[in-house]
């Protein structure tokens, strides 16, 4: 199906006990350890990829509605915001330009699941989820989206139902948000959208050796060291769900998305600290 749009076209801490009177006189360091260990951080740093071929370009995040406060898409302090690692391009001496923006990351999964911080808490607000085969400049999968009652992070999957991500391909993926007013029912008075590329690979065999068979804090860090940004993602999403009052994750899941920028200034631009402090919701 051919792709229209209607608004613009992501030393290892051991301890080594000798046996004797050495090991006995180490007690006390020793019984320090298991404090200074809970305050150390997971270390789920995430390792930048880059990407081959074109600038892949994107929208990290949307804006509210240039309508005021009737539409359903107000402007908030936090705008609609992609999960996703991108990087701000500023050109020397034009610092105060518009930077160009590239919105990339990585998977191993063939139907991988795309996360977002959608800033409204309204279910009658329209939202769409696409994703096009960019070479072919097809759409391969479309749904509407039903908001939560609540703002916070939420996770879309690519079901079974859809073509499966190929191995090398770029998709370009697409979350938007229809802004009304309520007063006329005007369609698409403005739209917001975000839209990053999504590259799918296989895992090296010494990644796929490290991973355990069901979500772990440890695939999350192994994830991420190797540049799989949404894999590393969902992983600390999932444990967080699993978890949310563990201290661990939501340490984890700050510093992951750390990862997203490239730069402090960057990080300060898209809310670094607000967005990682977002619920996940349903």
């Amino acid at each position: 199906m051919q792709r229209t749009r209607s608004f613009p076209p992501l030393k290892p801490l051991g301890t080594a006990i000798a046996v004797g009177t050495f090991a006995l006189m180490q007690l006390p360091a020793l019984a320090q350890a298991p404090a200074q260990l809970a305050q150390r951080s997971p270390g789920v740093i995430y390792v930048r990829r880059e990407v081959s071929g074109p600038a892949p370009g994107g929208r990290y995040r949307g804006g509210g509605s240039r309508s005021g406060e009737q539409a359903l898409c107000p402007v908030t302090a936090v705008p609609l915001t992609a999960l996703v690692p991108f990087e701000e391009i500023y050109r020397p001496g034009r610092e105060k330009l518009p930077s160009a923006i590239n919105v990339w990351g990585y998977t191993t999964s063939d139907r991988p699941t795309f996360w977002v911080y959608v800033p409204y808490g309204n279910a009658a607000i329209p939202a769409k989820f696409s994703i096009d085969d960019e070479a072919a400049g097809t759409t391969i999968y479309e749904t509407t989206v039903k908001l939560p009652n609540q703002p916070g992070v939420i996770g879309i999957p690519l079901p079974k139902t859809a073509p499966a991500l190929q191995l090398g391909r770029r998709y370009r993926w697409f979350f938007s948000l229809s802004c009304m007013t309520p007063a006329t029912n005007s369609a698409a008075i403005d739209n917001t959208y975000v839209e990053a590329v999504v590259i799918r690979e296989n895992p090296k065999a010494n990644l796929a050796s490290q991973l355990t068979s069901s979500p772990s804090l440890q695939n999350a860090i192994a994830y991420a060291q190797a540049g799989f940004w949404h894999d590393a993602l969902t992983t600390l999403a999932e444990l967080r769900r699993q978890r949310p009052q563990d201290d661990t994750l939501l340490t984890a899941w700050k510093e992951l998305l750390s990862g997203m920028s490239t730069s402090s200034a960057a990080q300060q631009n898209f809310n670094l600290e607000q967005i990682s402090s977002q619920p996940l919701v349903n």
